[in-house]
């Protein structure tokens, strides 16, 4: 799609065009709401860029100006949360011409999960790093694409701070109880945090890395 040549049209068919979208009549909000309906129950409230936020609106992923023919057709229209189209805004490719973003409709195209975190325990608070693993599973040409849509969106960095606030949410929250409850917890949190996510989902993957030692975790959350 981004490799595709934008279609030569005069001023006029271009306006019409784009305001077909920006105008919004009766049946084009009707349209527009259809397609938003229509997404899994599950991830419908969540950006497909980032699952972190909602998306109140929807984003061209082939910018409108440039390719009005596009204005409205379905698969270049995904829900998008507002600090993620404040990033995107109508960046398409590199300079050599590969996509800075991924399609969500169609990518990542494996049913696995490919977010991946680190925690470091080294100092008073964990930190946790997020990064993208897929152990290979990715085809070669679609890798680079989902490391430059996690490094333009800044998700590393959100994810981050998302996750450092959840658990110190959770401190608090326990701060009292005993050791037990404490541990109890720590599973439940561990053993639900996917459910009805999304593959790549932040909490999902902090989770799987907190269950791979969990000693230490335990022993920050147990800590006066």
């Amino acid at each position: 799609m981004h490799g595709l040549r934008a279609v030569t049209l005069d001023a006029g068919a271009k306006t019409a065009l784009i305001d077909g979208y920006e105008g919004r009549t009766v049946a084009m909000k009707r349209l527009l709401a259809t397609m938003i309906e229509s997404l899994p129950e599950a991830d419908v409230d969540l950006c497909p860029y980032c699952s972190l936020n909602q998306n109140p609106d929807l984003d061209h992923y082939l910018p409108k100006d440039r390719y009005p023919e596009f204005s409205l057709h379905g698969h270049n229209l995904i829900p998008i949360c507002p600090q993620c189209n404040r990033k995107k805004k109508t960046t398409i490719k590199t300079r050599q011409g590969g996509r800075y973003f991924l399609h969500a409709a169609f990518e990542p195209s494996i049913d696995q999960p490919i977010l991946e975190a680190s925690i470091d325990y080294s100092s008073p608070v964990p930190a946790v790093t997020y990064h993208i693993e897929d152990n290979g599973a990715l085809p070669a040409a679609e890798l680079p694409i989902v490391e430059r849509h996690f490094a333009k969106l800044g998700l590393a960095d959100r994810y981050r701070k998302r996750a450092h606030g959840a658990l110190s949410s959770l401190r608090n929250s326990l701060r009292g109880s005993s050791g037990a409850a404490i541990a109890q917890a720590l599973n439940f949190k561990i053993g639900g945090a996917g459910l009805g996510k999304p593959d790549n989902d932040w909490e999902a993957a902090l989770y799987r890395a907190v269950d791979q030692d969990r000693d230490p975790m335990l022993a920050w959350l147990t800590t006066p």
